[in-house]
């Protein structure tokens, strides 16, 4: 059996780059759907991207551990 492949030093993992925005992109967009069958898209915005940043904030976290406990 071999060794799973790793990355080099000092790398950091691509998905905890793109959480944040990713999270923040993809609860607004979900956020206008909910909201538009409540009838008040706006506040469905507001609500599905902040619920987006939190569970990027998440990701990010775990890729700051992920890559800390790579060296």
């Amino acid at each position: 059996m071999t060794a799973p492949a790793s990355r080099p030093p000092g790398t950091f993992p691509l998905w905890g780059i793109l959480a944040l925005p990713g999270g923040a992109i993809f609860g607004a967009l979900g956020g206008i759907f909910v909201g538009a069958l409540f009838g008040i898209p706006g506040i469905g915005v507001a609500i599905g991207a902040g619920l987006g940043v939190g569970i990027g904030l998440a990701l990010l976290a775990a890729a700051i551990v992920l890559a800390s406990a790579h060296h």
